[in-house]
């Protein structure tokens, strides 16, 4: 029995405990910053500068929404929890942490 608990502890992978955040960023490149979508101005029309994150499931579903570099966004409300945005005449409702890896 001590054998087989041994085992099971060097079989079982070690947890990555670094977390990755999308936290608000203000970016400047060369004269022109770039801000969250979470930092913009309700009832704007911005272009989506890039999507800040690593997650490539995040990126992927931003994507199929139709968010992405070049596309024209329009951010409609803001709350705690979240924003509303028009991308390609739907409305979405993206979370804190989607609005936080938009870049406008």
């Amino acid at each position: 029995m001590f054998f087989t608990k041994a085992r099971k502890q060097e079989q079982t992978p070690e947890l990555n405990t670094t977390a990755q955040s999308a936290a608000p960023v203000t970016v400047e490149e060369g004269d022109e910053k770039q801000m969250t979508l979470i930092d913009a101005n309700p009832g704007s029309t911005y272009t989506v500068r890039a999507i800040s994150t690593e997650d490539h499931d995040l990126k992927s579903f931003l994507f199929r929404l139709g968010c992405y570099e070049g596309e024209p966004i329009t951010l409609l409300s803001k709350k705690s929890t979240g924003c509303v945005v028009v991308i390609k005449d739907g409305r979405c409702n993206l979370d804190v942490n989607l609005s936080k890896a938009v870049l406008v």
